[in-house]
């Protein structure tokens, strides 16, 4: 079996990341869970060892895709594990969207054992303190590991040991760099290193990581799917400097075409449509209530979140809209 080389834009190849795990939700393959011959084709295609789904966020949500996706890729062999989107700031929140967290993962069908990750990047973990954010992910770890699972923490590379603590030998780091030609957060369980993966038979971009350890295949060797020499690597080799965004502080068509294909939106057209799928998409990561039209209640959430002033205006130009046209050029959500 060969190895599949990607690589975007211009220039050359380089090192690459392993997709090892893929993580799936609702947003993924235009709503559908992915059927089991798909997973088999990652499997056997990509090298694709586990998938990561998206059960459940706050206190009451839950993923209509979860079960399906759980079956079908045990099915196909992969190891399964779930995630959790946090909106927790506190202890006492923190154990009640465990709780529920379980609970789904039962009705799921996720064997004990597995893991369940808590994705902590919401605003709500943004805005509290990093000792407030350690006891909160106790708790809920607390509650995920008395039910029978494993637990572990999600989150984004710039807040590890500074919004939260991630010890050596625990956490699974998201991290876009530019290039990917050196491996990064090693001491981790896993590394995702990008969100724009595409697969031959599947619609749409899908969050891609690379694992360092057998934590997310049950503790056994997670080769036993596929080895590490077959699984595929993605050369994200992005486009020259000179096709990056002029960081202008001026929204437009290529501001929002990039954050589009950022978050892997199935419309891509460098539009903001009134309603906008994309802007719910914005506003369900800043926490703010998902209409589909900007704001000011979207501006100051947006603006919280990036550390620009919070106004809820946008000038011309806006400090908001440089560091997101900055983060764009660096392949990195700002959000």
């Amino acid at each position: 079996m060969v190895a599949f080389l990607v690589v975007i834009g211009i220039g050359g190849t380089a090192h690459a990341a392993r997709t090892d795990m893929l993580d799936v939700s609702d947003y993924n393959n235009n709503g559908q869970a992915l059927t089991t011959q798909q997973y088999i084709n990652l499997r056997n295609n990509y090298g694709i060892k586990a998938v990561t789904v998206k059960i459940s966020e706050g206190q009451t949500w839950n993923a209509s895709t979860a079960k399906a996706n759980i079956s079908d890729a045990s099915q196909a062999g992969l190891y399964t594990n779930g995630y959790h989107f946090a909106r927790y700031n506190s202890v006492a929140t923190a154990q009640a969207e465990a709780r529920h967290a379980v609970q789904q993962a039962q009705v799921d069908g996720l064997g004990i054992g597995s893991v369940i990750v808590t994705d902590a990047e919401s605003s709500a973990q943004s805005g509290a303190s990093k000792a407030i954010n350690d006891q909160a992910n106790e708790a809920f770890a607390q509650i995920i590991q008395q039910a029978g699972y494993r637990c572990d923490i999600y989150t984004m590379g710039s807040w590890v040991n500074t919004k939260m603590t991630v010890d050596n030998g625990t956490g699974w780091i998201a991290y876009y760099p530019y290039h990917v030609t050196t491996d990064r957060y090693t001491g981790n369980h896993a590394w995702q290193f990008w969100s724009g993966m595409t697969f031959t038979g599947l619609s749409g971009r899908y969050d891609v990581s690379q694992l360092y350890d057998n934590y997310y295949t049950a503790n056994t060797d997670k080769n036993a799917v596929i080895s590490n020499s077959q699984t595929a690597h993605v050369a994200t080799q992005k486009a020259a400097k000179s096709n990056q965004l002029v960081v202008d502080g001026i929204p437009g068509y290529n501001t929002y075409l990039g954050l589009q294909k950022l978050y892997g939106m199935r419309y891509q057209d460098g539009k903001i449509s009134k309603p906008s799928p994309f802007v719910k998409v914005l506003q369900k990561h800043v926490g703010v209530t998902q209409d589909g039209y900007f704001g000011p209640v979207t501006y100051r959430a947006m603006q919280r979140k990036l550390g620009a002033p919070v106004d809820g205006k946008v000038s011309r130009p806006s400090l908001m809209w440089k560091q997101i046209q900055r983060d764009i050029n660096n392949g990195v959500k700002p959000f």
